[in-house]
């Protein structure tokens, strides 16, 4: 495989990433007196998004004074208006906000005045001189932005796992005196990273005559949101003026906008050994092609646990890195938004991330270091599938393929496969996936070298071209994402050997049988009465203190009294001879073989679990109705199996969105009944939760008297003027 050079690799596939049209998630604020709460986010068409403008009460600065450059914060004033700046109460959104247009804006210029007010004061508003501030600041200093004068936002915005960071966006319009960035500041950023205070800015506001448009799509730039708390504002600098702080020059900010954003498509469950087996089905013949799955790649299914060696030896080596799905470089498609005739797709990037983030990385912030990401011409970067694939002996093991769709960065053309217990098969067999990031291709690999009978951990090979991913604008970056199934035929049965024999005695299902339902197993599937070779079969107990057997038929009966234990039978045919095609062969005894059922003293139990009607998540918590019952009258227990769609305690059911809620039944068992196997019902979830309005809090007549004097005291604040330059 040719490798690419990073300052040219990336080019090839990049494309204008669209605007989803997914589940809208909403960001909703609550404020108090006297303390500010966190922001409440549900998701639902019915929700109100966080509308935020600015105010004195609930917006702080880290601008210094003059006087005290390592002092205390400077206060911000909000009764202070140059002259050249619009009438906030006049003023309207523009067409362009959203839905916010045409409506009044809110808020207030915040500001801190200007040193000299009482100089020509042409039309400015206030009454000041003012205190001068510092607005070229310096981070050593407590400036959030060196050379920049910050506002921030006091309420925390809290991002919950379920958002799609990419569909963060903030829409509405404001004033800016003079160049202005956004400011986005996560008190937590991807677990292992290492870094401190990391602050995000981006995009560009200039305008204060009249308001101009905030529109910040994290679809397009990398905002630098993260899952959990994060602190918002603008960074400010008065670009074209000589004067680095407020004296003869203020700075003021004016901003009323909302922020919205959409819903991560959930994840299917989790592959379980029934869906992970590889097995030819019921009814196809030899040589008919079947296929399990789907597979989406996604960080909870998948692993980081094999790579390059950073240092020499440069060999492969098993060590687990973090993966994360929430990383998306900036050329990388958007699986939620692919274009026709591509369906949208639940599969997601996985990649251990960028250190250094470009300005269009998703979501712009800084990940942990990942070394050994691979080795020039030896591909060593394997992403694995946390649920092996069980190869059953009906199937052909030279026709397994991988089948769906695919991308990569850089190149990912080999499968990973590892036999349990044996080494991984290598070297990696080359050219079975195309690579590229930019788009995701459909196709069916070769057949794969490497799968035995039994289990196989399977996974992704990929070759980023450098051993870390700390090279600057993320180009470093190695990511994949696949939606795919495994397919295979069915085996051809073997040449048959004339003079060997084999028994077809498989394993009883179920497993366990209880000596109350009588003294005569019903071994299933039936024991065979012939072998291969035609031959009689013969069985005998290995356990005769649990259970004897019918020489010649296999059926088993349990001793008397029954006693708990393995019941365990043999199988076996004598030698003999066979004619086939008018000549008798010698046949040599057949293998023996050995099958056991647990026998238990406890009763069967069996769950009664009727199906369930839909509910609205409006309605809020419901009880099951109706219940599931279990055949010996014990309690029957529940469990939710989708925990961010719905809880369930008791018998209640709180729903939490809309969508399946799945809920299983449980009867451990006692002394007296066995446990009960597992019976589950889906729930149709449908509609929103309403959203939480917070009560507003009485006031005693002290407390109405305290805020009567803070009212007071804050109109007093003397407010000052700037002098533009005419």
């Amino acid at each position: 495989m040719k490798l690419v050079s990073p300052s040219i690799r990336r080019t090839a596939f990049q494309r204008a990433v669209r605007k989803g049209s997914l589940i809208s998630i909403v960001l909703m604020g609550m404020c108090t007196l006297g303390s500010v709460q966190a922001a409440q986010l549900t998701c639902g068409p019915a929700s109100t998004p966080l509308r935020i403008s600015t105010a004195k009460a609930t917006w702080s600065t880290d601008a210094r004074y003059v006087s005290a450059p390592t002092g205390a914060a400077a206060t911000i004033v909000d009764n202070y208006k140059w002259r050249g700046w619009f009438n906030k109460t006049t003023a309207v959104h523009p067409s362009s906000a959203g839905a916010l247009a045409g409506q009044p804006v809110q808020g207030d210029w915040l500001s801190f005045g200007d040193a000299q007010y009482p100089t020509s004061a042409g039309g400015n508003t206030g009454t000041g001189p003012y205190p001068a501030v510092i607005t070229d600041g310096v981070v050593a200093n407590g400036a959030l932005v060196a050379r920049r004068v910050s506002f921030t936002y006091n309420e925390k915005i809290t991002i919950p796992s379920n958002v799609d960071l990419s569909t963060i966006k903030l829409i509405g319009s404001g004033g800016f005196d003079d160049s202005t960035l956004l400011l986005v500041k996560p008190d937590n950023i991807p677990s292992g990273a290492n870094t401190n205070n990391w602050i995000n800015t981006s995009a560009s506001f200039a305008n204060f005559g009249s308001p101009s448009l905030i529109n910040v799509n994290g679809a397009n730039t990398g905002m630098g949101f993260y899952y959990g708390d994060n602190t918002i504002g603008f960074a400010v600098v008065n670009t074209g003026y000589a004067p680095t702080t407020s004296a003869d020059n203020p700075t003021g900010l004016f901003a009323d906008f909302q922020i919205t954003a959409d819903c991560l498509p959930e994840l299917p469950p989790a592959p379980t050994p029934a869906t992970t087996a590889l097995s030819c089905p019921v009814g196809k013949l030899p040589g008919d092609e079947f296929e399990i799955g789907p597979f989406t790649t996604n960080a909870r299914d998948w692993s980081w646990t094999w790579r390059t060696r950073e240092l020499a030896p440069r060999e492969i080596e098993e060590v687990t890195q973090p993966l994360f799905d929430d990383y998306k470089y900036r050329s990388y498609f958007n699986p939620r938004t692919l274009p026709a005739p591509q369906a949208p797709t639940v599969a997601r990037w996985i990649s251990p991330g960028t250190t250094s983030p470009g300005a269009g990385d998703l979501p712009g912030v800084p990940y942990p270091k990942a070394t050994g990401q691979a080795k020039a011409f030896w591909y060593g970067s394997v992403f694995t599938m946390n649920h092996p694939i069980t190869v059953s002996d009906n199937v052909d093991l030279d026709s397994i393929k991988l089948k769906g769709r695919f991308g990569f960065d850089d190149t990912g053309d080999s499968v990973f496969v590892q036999p349990a217990g044996k080494p991984a098969y290598r070297p990696f067999a080359p050219n079975l996936l195309q690579d590229g990031y930019g788009g995701f291709t459909s196709q069916t690999t070769p057949a794969i070298p490497g799968f035995e009978v039994g289990s196989n951990t399977i996974g992704l090979v990929l070759d980023g071209g450098q051993f870390e991913n700390d090279c600057s604008t993320g180009v470093c970056a190695l990511a994949a994402i696949a939606d795919f199934t495994v397919v295979a035929k069915c085996q051809e049965p073997p040449p048959v050997d004339p003079e060997q024999q084999t028994i077809n005695f498989r394993q009883p299902n179920p497993g366990v049988y209880s000596a109350m339902n009588g003294s005569t197993v019903a071994w299933g599937p039936t024991p065979p009465l012939f072998s291969t070779a035609n031959l009689p079969v013969t069985y005998t107990s290995t356990t005769p203190s649990v259970c004897t057997v019918n020489a010649s038929t296999g059926v088993v009966t349990l001793v008397s009294p029954a006693v708990a234990g393995n019941c365990t039978i043999e199988a076996n045919a004598a030698a003999g001879t066979r004619t086939i095609d008018g000549i008798e062969y010698n046949v040599a005894a057949a293998p023996p073989v050995q099958r056991t059922m647990q026998i238990t003293l406890l009763k069967d139990q069996l769950i009664t679990f009727l199906d369930q009607e839909g509910r609205d998540v409006a309605d809020g918590a419901f009880a099951i109705d109706p219940a599931a019952v279990s055949s010996s009258g014990l309690p029957v227990t529940y469990t939710s199996l989708t925990p961010t769609i719905c809880a369930v305690s008791g018998g209640t059911v709180t729903p939490y969105r809309a969508g399946t809620c799945t809920i299983a039944a449980d009867q451990p068992g006692n002394q007296e009944y066995a446990a009960a196997t597992r019976v589950s019902r889906s729930i149709a979830l449908t509609g929103s939760v309403p959203a939480i309005v917070a009560p507003v809090p009485t006031l005693e007549v002290a407390g109405l008297g305290l805020l009567g004097l803070l009212s007071a005291g804050m109109g007093a604040l003397a407010l000052r003027r700037r002098k533009r330059a005419e």
